[in-house]
């Protein structure tokens, strides 16, 4: 039979994820000779056999769990008669060439916990073993191609069983860039607060209460017992974290379903490689009762599985339940350097256990939650990024740079049919935290072969992001900011034609110089009409009023009640001083400071505050997390209201202004304050404002001619449960279609890709 010979080309996540020990072991069974290779562009195969198109078509179908194939082609080129087939070096390539996609880091996979608990094994309890099913990848990469001299690990020479290993094409550890074990790889060591090194890896410790600094995969952890409610309590209080909750790793499945409910979906992300922390709902009794300080006041914890060799190793105490929150003072960047942490959370730590396999791209825990059946995105990170989003209906024929917000920042870069999202990098108020988005942009275009040419960024001139982007170069493109919303949800959907948004947020820009927040928008990349809004009210102080939600709301119903009603309020300010009610009635008078706002996030927030739910704001989105929290407590205790949204909401008001909708809250906001008056419970009313508020979206929607959709629902907002839920259950009623965000956050962690988009079209 006549040998044929064929170059076959991959590109995608075929670094890193065993892919061409695959391609050698089915080669090996095909009887097929030739070569493999990794390259800046991906996967090169040289085939040569009598069976090339079967070959082909299992290279397609039956790749790694972990690869993920883009690109695929294949073309006949003449035979050169190898005798055997092979696994070669790397190519290199010029930068321009490189076109290679890398991998995010792994969750330890199952053969390396077996090898972990083998007594035999040399991995036997070795903190840093991986594979090349698991394992960092990102986090530890300098440049492509992923190869180990461009890693953290290149310091580290293999011992002769580790190079055995790596350069085995039948052993799972082979080309396993971070391969290594006790002999030759990374030293890990506990330290007292001074510095001088102790036996073992904090176990006792923590069962004695204490709180250690963790190197992780991506950062520094502070951990702690999480049923140690002094210990909880002391870090809570060292590290100025307010009111902020916890993350709490469990030492398993079974374990965490004594404290919060686990649907089917929320143990698939639990248990997946990317592992990610996942809100879930707390169980109203549990059988290990974590104390309430991990999660004051709300109603969910976030749970995460562990996902290192030396996380697992850890709950070889005692420990259930261990707080995991990432190592940073509050508002400042993540810490990943060993030397930074032994200077930086000194009198927040007791112990530090540290390692000397270094952290290049410093990566928060990602955050998702499940919402109506489908995972949101609350922080998008570790496990996940660097994974690019595909559009082949936008192209990017300039290489761009789109800069974010200034909240829970993450830029963008594309080029062709690829955008690329940063990981969250946090508010870039701070001096450290521009610097961290500086140090990442540089180290990000290498990793993406992307050096951007063209830029977009935030309309309001306030913002750090903008300032940068002023200062550079490049031409520039600044874009409103829920356009960039809706835009980036039709991107994720690789949708063009234009469509009908509801964004909802905290603080937007608009075009008329207000705070805008509660907005419908018809459009696309292309442009965009204000359809409707919800009408403006004043905001005193502007973004900085935003932490005092009793002002908020003492501004919104002097201005919105009559004098009749407002006189029935007095007592419901008392915890306002005489002073600030002075100051509040003068600005409101005069305007001086006082911000119009159609935003959503302050009038959850003014809501919080008339309650009692939440006076003082410690953390973003605190008022609205903990007033939805609230009306939870009711609905879940209050069953026989599920699905009557419409029969148990206020009574709202939209009137037309300038051929705009607009949603008029006055009469809302007064019959809650009469059920407030009552006597009616604040978990009831935090309820009927909420699906309130849901069933004017859907009713304003149907007014806007939206039929049978889809309609987009975006910003922060709707990272709310049970305000999407409600707006997903309206919805489903009227045959509408929804449109939400899939890989990306709803809120401002999402807003680079918009941005992109719309500059893409304009520029």
């Amino acid at each position: 039979m006549k040998l044929n010979a064929k170059a076959i080309y991959f590109n995608g996540i075929v670094q890193g994820v065993g892919f061409r020990p695959f391609v050698f072991k089915l080669a090996e069974e095909l009887g097929i000779k030739g070569w493999v290779n990794n390259s800046s562009n991906g996967v090169t195969i040289h085939a040569e056999g009598n069976n090339l198109d079967l070959f082909y078509q299992r290279l397609r179908t039956e790749a790694p769990p972990l690869a993920q194939i883009l690109i695929a082609r294949s073309e006949e080129i003449g035979i050169k008669h190898y005798g055997t087939f092979e696994i070669v070096e790397s190519e290199s390539e010029t930068e321009s060439e490189a076109d290679v996609l890398i991998s995010p880091d792994v969750a330890t996979c199952k053969d390396c916990l077996r090898d972990m608990d083998n007594p035999k094994s040399r991995f036997y309890q070795f903190p840093l073993t991986n594979c090349t099913n698991c394992g960092p990848r990102y986090t530890i990469i300098r440049d492509i191609p992923y190869d180990r001299a461009l890693t953290t690990m290149s310091k580290f020479q293999m011992c002769k069983t580790c190079a055995m290993d790596y350069k085995n094409p039948k052993n799972r550890r082979f080309h396993a860039q971070p391969v290594a074990c006790g002999n030759c790889g990374p030293k890990l060591q506990l330290m007292d607060d001074l510095g001088k090194p102790l036996p073992g890896i904090g176990l006792d410790q923590l069962a004695q209460g204490g709180i250690i600094a963790v190197k992780g995969l991506g950062g520094f952890h502070l951990v702690c017992d999480a049923q140690n409610t002094k210990a909880v309590r002391r870090l809570r209080e060292r590290k100025e974290r307010g009111a902020k909750p916890f993350a709490v790793m469990a030492r398993s499945i079974a374990k965490a379903r004594n404290e919060v409910n686990i649907s089917t979906k929320e143990e698939k992300l639990l248990r997946s490689s990317a592992a990610p922390i996942v809100v879930l709902e707390r169980k109203q009794e549990s059988t290990d009762s974590l104390p309430e300080e991990i999660a004051p006041g709300l109603h969910t914890l976030g749970f995460m599985l562990p996902y290192t060799p030396l996380h697992y190793l850890l709950f070889e105490g005692p420990s259930d339940f261990l707080v995991i929150t990432s190592a940073n003072l509050s508002g400042r960047p993540l810490i990943y350097t060993n030397e930074e942490a032994l200077e930086t959370l000194q009198g927040i730590a007791d112990f530090f256990l540290i390692h000397d396999r270094d952290i290049f791209h410093p990566c928060d825990d990602s955050v998702v939650q499940v919402i109506g059946e489908e995972e949101v995105f609350f922080r998008r990170a570790r496990g996940y990024v660097p994974l690019p989003i595909l559009m082949s209906a936008y192209h990017v024929k300039v290489p761009q740079l789109a800069v974010g917000g200034d909240l829970k920042n993450a830029f963008c870069l594309a080029k062709g049919h690829r955008a690329f999202v940063s990981q969250y990098l946090g508010d870039m108020e701070g001096y450290e935290n521009f610097q961290r988005f500086h140090q990442e942009l540089e180290s990000f275009q290498r990793v993406v072969n992307i050096t951007p040419s063209l830029l977009s960024y935030d309309m309001h001139p306030n913002y750090q992001m903008t300032r940068f982007a002023l200062e550079q170069p490049w031409p520039k493109q600044s874009v409103q900011h829920h356009h960039a919303h809706l835009v980036s949800v039709l991107g994720e959907w690789d949708r063009t034609e234009p469509t009908l948004g509801v964004i909802c947020d905290g603080t937007g820009l608009g075009e008329d110089g207000c705070i805008w927040g509660f907005e419908f928008l018809y459009g696309n990349s292309l442009g965009y009409e204000r359809k409707a809004h919800l009408e403006y009210l004043g905001l005193p102080g502007g973004d900085v009023g935003a932490k005092h939600p009793l002002r908020i709301a003492y501004s919104y119903l002097r201005t919105l009640l009559t004098d009749e009603t407002w006189d029935k309020t007095k007592h419901l300010w008392s915890s306002l001083s005489t002073l600030e009610r002075q100051i509040l009635d003068r600005q409101l008078e005069t305007g001086v400071q006082v911000f119009q706002t159609s935003s959503a996030g302050r009038l959850f927030d003014a809501v919080s505050g008339l309650l009692g739910t939440c006076t003082k704001v410690t953390y973003e989105g605190q008022a609205a997390i903990e007033l939805e929290s609230a009306a939870v407590r009711f609905f879940k205790s209050n069953k026989q209201y599920q699905n009557k949204y419409e029969q148990f909401s206020y009574p709202y008001e939209v009137r037309v202004e300038n051929e705009v909708f607009i949603l008029g809250v006055g009469v809302l906001l007064e019959e809650l304050v009469y059920d407030l008056l009552k006597g009616v419970s604040p978990e009831k009313i935090a309820y009927r404002f909420h699906v309130t508020l849901a069933q004017a979206i859907v009713d304003l929607a149907v007014r806007l001619d939206v039929e049978s959709g889809p309609l987009v629902l975006t910003g922060g907002v709707f990272q709310n449960k049970l305000l999407t839920e409600a707006v997903l259950s309206n919805c489903k009623e009227k045959g509408i279609r929804v449109l939400r965000s899939r890989t990306l956050p709803p809120g401002d962690g999402g807003l680079a890709f918009g941005q992109l988009l719309i500059a893409n079209e304009v520029l």
